[in-house]
């Protein structure tokens, strides 16, 4: 007898699992339900464009990814803007330094490398342009109002802040 009720036990279990739970149709809920569709959609539309220099943009909702044009190194140079607003002064070669709160605008040939003192490089890589090599997370790139706020000069292609260690993009 006692087996049988440990079958039936186990049954009733196995099926009370199997169960799934309904839910009652409200106005409210079913509102919820068409406002959370027209949200999916929306951000699963993707909008796809390319640059003028071929680098490909794709967006989707609030998301941007930039897939980089292959990049041929040609000796071009480009001016690259640096603001530092760290409290130390950063040494590029012996006697040129860019004090607190001051910035410089490098012309960086595409076949150079710019090397600060405190570690991070500046140089165009093999594929896809200008690369920063930033270990120590120090450098933020600008764009915006930032470039007002910097005074980031129009001609500069690119401009960075170096920012205290751990606080960089």
């Amino acid at each position: 007898m006692t087996k049988y009720i440990q079958i039936f036990i186990i049954f009733l279990t196995l099926s009370a699992c199997g169960q799934k739970e309904t839910e009652k149709k409200t106005p409210e809920n079913v509102n919820e339900r068409s406002v959370e569709l027209e949200q999916k959609t929306e951000s699963e539309k993707e909008e796809k464009w390319t640059d003028s220099n071929g680098n490909v943009f794709t967006e989707k909702g609030n998301e941007i990814s930039i897939i980089p044009a292959k990049y041929n190194k040609t000796g071009k140079i480009y001016k690259v803007f640096i603001y530092n607003e760290t409290s130390d002064e950063i040494g590029i070669i012996e006697n040129l330094k860019i004090k607190p709160n001051e910035f410089r605008v490098f012309n960086l040939k595409d076949i150079d490398t710019l090397k600060l003192d405190n570690g991070v490089k500046f140089m165009f890589g093999e594929t896809y342009g200008l690369e920063i090599e930033d270990k120590q997370s120090q450098v933020s790139g600008l764009g915006g109002k930032f470039l007002d706020k910097y005074k980031v000069p129009y001609e500069a292609e690119w401009a960075f802040v170096i920012v205290p260690i751990g606080q960089g993009d």
